[in-house]
């Protein structure tokens, strides 16, 4: 160590190390001066970056001069060219310097995908959400005439395991709880026996009939309190509304406005008076008031619009009211209605205690068919804290009915849910029945999925992203022509780009290409569907400034036929979108009878049923982990096969296995096996054809974006709100989903673009159309400037204040009057 320190001492110095610029930063175009500084500033980044890198390492004095040596030789570290990287980045372009497009291989470059390992299959597994043999609507009690008419115009026969448990329940039936204890006092309990009137937590995995669950009792009991009435008032709209239900959206609400509609005509003579209906926000409020003037028995609505016709419509007749349900509660608070709900409770409570009290029990209003007072029922995918929290506040004398068990109150039921989820993870190889759906004060609780979901996880690069998505649909209806498909989004915008590309990407403007865009998408999609190298057309990369003709995004469009994905039907579906239009979209997919694909944010995530939905596309992770158990709930529903499949990043590997702590843990699917399925290409002797044939599809959607303005400026504007949408990720989820681990670069060909993120970002790049707009806006509003007249501004109004009369009033009208009199003047002469 001595003899170390006597070198390191005497060691001669050769003065400073020479900083050499990597050749892929040095900058390009311009002037020299601009250059000439440009690259100063980049060889001190990367100075700093070098001795900031020694100083961490603590690197000897002689240690330290040979790495200076070295350094003058080759070029900078890794560290260093990231750190240049990113200061190149955030230099703008030298004045002059032409925009470069970036044509790049998309299977160079890429991430290493992670070996991850594989699940195993449930493709043969008995569904656990399937109708039950072991009970009847007649056992539980049900009206013979409603009986009838679910099974012929419903095909609804048997009960769900939920509805079994929360339909006698809800009727007023005693039943057993899975908390009852047996203390060998036989003595009659009178007000035990008489409060058999509960509030209910309903609680199971979506799909599984919780909305018939709550509706069945209301019906069945309504048409037998109008049966049994032998004086009073005849049945009539003008009891007002009997039952509300709460939901966190207007699909939600229309799907459950349908279901009660199918369910009030099982009444017979008695459909007159039971009428559901509907107020939501977007609708016109005087509407609105005119039905709730008419009477409604059942009332779908979301929170916003309820709260304000209890306020403000008198008309709004809720004396009589017996049921209230908040259908998808959790949902109903992360949308933050917390306070809206307790606004309602306290107003209906309000109404209740100043409606007036009537003697006897044989009008309709006081049958002993119906509730002595009003039952809330709470229904719920998931039990989180502030779940609880709510029904604690809100539920009198609560039952938690799950799809096994009937608890006395919540608490129990997750007291319960964590104690098997205790013993499952004790036993994670055994077939033990999973748990209900919960999640406990620390959030380690486990969800359950219906058994014959088969989900699957894909690990992709964002170069493939685009490529891949076509590749899944394709395979998917070329394994069930007549399949429906929901992919699900985290934006708007991008949901209108993958709307409007995958409508017109396989045409091509017209005004660009002309017939021959159409016919090389008919020869490559031909080529994909026969597998034939053959055939395929030779690639074009021939570049065409983007036109302001072909087609465009139009808000009256429903559904597109794809010209990507050939005999689909494409519909979109988000918030932003006008009531009207999202009423339509979810109408006309829900009756869509052939191959359907629907681009939907996560508005479409909780409690609609859309029929024969059998796969979900998750081209974007969800924002938690309740958002994952929804999305891929809207299939395998009611016994029915499904599957599921998240695309994932490779930074994301991470997150299969805070699904697999959930329970939720996806098979493992390579994007290989994806593409090569599409290309029909499995042999070993065409192990690159796959590549080649995605390239070719990856190819001619970025032609279409870059010849279509409509498509470049839909592109851009998804690729931004789609990179601060990935920041909205919760925090325990941030170490996996965070935008520093994002590639710009490659992220931008998930969207066929060509451009480098800074101009992506600056609103530059290849768009003359779009530059010119924004110059000619600038040029005119620097006019207008030019031409407002400059006024005097007067000093404060003080009498210390120095000035004349002149410098608080401005510009004088009479010097305006002077140069028209010498306009006059001069046209006399």
């Amino acid at each position: 160590m001595e003899d170390d320190g006597l070198v390191l001492n005497i060691g001669g110095s050769s003065g400073p190390a020479r900083t050499v610029l990597p050749a892929n930063l040095r900058p390009k175009g311009g002037r020299w001066k601009d250059r000439m500084a440009e690259r100063q500033r980049l060889k001190s980044a990367v100075w700093n970056a070098q001795r900031e890198q020694r100083r961490a390492q603590g690197q000897p004095a002689a240690a330290k001069a040979q790495e200076a040596d070295k350094q003058a030789d080759k070029p900078a570290s890794a560290a260093a060219a990231a750190v240049a990287a990113a200061a190149a980045k955030t230099k703008p372009h030298p004045p002059g310097a032409r925009a470069r497009q970036i044509v790049s291989s998309l299977f160079t470059k890429n991430p290493e995908i992670p070996t991850v390992a594989r699940g195993g299959g449930v493709e043969n597994k008995v569904a656990s959400n399937a109708v039950l043999d072991t009970s009847s609507f007649e056992g539980i009690g049900l009206d013979a005439a409603m009986r009838a008419h679910m099974a012929e115009k419903m095909g609804v026969e048997r009960p769900t395991a939920i509805q079994q448990n929360a339909v006698p329940v809800l009727l007023g039936r005693r039943v057993e709880t899975g908390d009852d204890g047996d203390d060998g006092d036989d003595t009659f309990d009178v007000e035990r026996e008489a409060g058999v009137e509960h509030d209910v937590f309903i609680q199971a995995a979506t799909g599984s009939g919780k909305t018939l669950a709550y509706l069945i009792p209301i019906f069945h009991r309504l048409i037998r309190a109008a049966a049994l009435a032998t004086s009073g008032a005849a049945a009539s709209r003008g009891l007002g509304t009997l039952a509300i239900v709460l939901a966190p959206t207007r699909e939600l609400a229309q799907q459950v406005v349908e279901t009660a509609q199918a369910l009030a005509r099982s009444a017979g003579r008695h459909s007159g008076w039971i009428v559901p209906g509907m107020v939501i926000g977007g609708d016109k409020k005087q509407s609105e008031k005119g039905r709730l003037r008419k009477g409604i028995t059942v009332l779908a609505c979301t929170p916003g619009r309820l709260l304000d016709h209890l306020e403000n419509t008198q008309a709004f007749v809720v004396d009589n009211l017996r049921w209230l349900v908040l259908d998808e509660a959790d949902r109903l608070l992360e949308l933050g209605f917390a306070e809206t709900l307790a606004k309602i409770l306290a107003l209906l409570d309000d109404k209740a205690r100043r409606r007036p009290r009537v003697l006897g029990h044989r009008s309709v209003a006081t049958s002993l068919e119906l509730p002595r007072r009003r039952i809330n029922v709470l229904c719920s995918a998931t039990l989180r804290d502030n779940v609880r929290r709510l029904a604690n506040e809100s539920l009198h004398s609560p039952r938690f009915v799950g799809a096994t068990t009937v608890y006395r109150s919540v608490d129990k039921a997750a007291a319960a849910a964590a104690a098997a989820v205790a013993a499952v993870g004790t036993d994670s190889g055994s077939d033990a029945k999973q748990p209900d759906a919960t999640e406990g004060d620390g959030g380690e609780g486990r969800f359950s999925l219906p058994s014959q979901l088969v989900q699957r996880a894909v690990i992709v690069p964002a170069k493939l992203r685009l490529v891949t998505l076509v590749a899944q649909l394709r395979n998917t209806f070329r394994r069930q022509p007549a399949s429906k498909v929901i992919v699900f989004l985290l934006c708007k915008d991008a949901v209108d780009f993958m709307f409007f590309l995958l409508a017109h990407g396989g045409a091509q403007a017209a005004a660009a290409g002309g017939s021959d865009g159409q016919a090389y998408a008919d020869d490559l999609f031909g080529a994909l569907d026969a597998g034939d190298a053959e055939s395929a057309p030779e690639s074009r990369a021939v570049a065409r400034a983007p036109s302001a003709d072909g087609p465009r995004l139009r808000e009256e469009d429903i559904a597109l036929e794809s010209s990507v994905v050939p005999g689909a039907d494409l519909y979109r579906l988000h918030g932003s979108m006008p009531q009207k239009r999202r009423t339509e979209t979810f109408v006309a997919f829900s009756r869509a009878q052939g191959a359907a694909v629907l681009l939907t944010t996560d508005v479409a995530a909780r409690g609609l049923d859309l029929p024969n939905v059998t796969s979900i596309v998750q081209y974007d992770p969800p924002a938690d982990i309740a958002s994952y158990l929804h999305r891929v709930g809207r299939t395998a529903r009611l016994g029915r096969a499904g599957e599921a499949a998240l695309f994932l990043l490779p930074s994301e590997t991470g997150y299969l296995d805070v699904l697999a702590a959930r329970g939720l843990r996806p098979d493992d699917e390579s994007m290989e096996a994806v593409l090569k399925q599409m290309a029909k290409s499995a042999v070993a002797r065409k192990a690159a054809e796959w590549q080649l044939r995605a390239g070719e599809v990856q190819a001619m959607l970025e032609q279409f974006v870059l010849s279509s303005a409509a498509a470049s400026g839909l592109a851009r504007q998804a690729f931004l709100s789609s990179i601060r949408a990935y920041a909205t990720h919760v925090a325990a989820e941030r170490h996996i989903f965070h935008v520093r681990f994002l590639h710009f670069g490659h992220l931008a060909k998930a969207f066929a673009l060509r451009e480098a993120p800074t101009q992506v970002a600056s609103g530059k790049g290849n768009n003359a159309r779009a530059d010119d707009a924004r110059r000619d806006r600038r040029e005119r509003v620097e006019q207008a400037a030019r031409k407002k007249p400059a006024f005097k501004r007067g000093n404060d109004i003080s009498e210390f204040a120095v000035g004349d009369l002149a410098a608080y009033l401005g510009p004088r009208p009479k010097r305006r009057a002077h140069h028209h009199a010498a306009d006059d003047d001069s046209d006399g002469a």
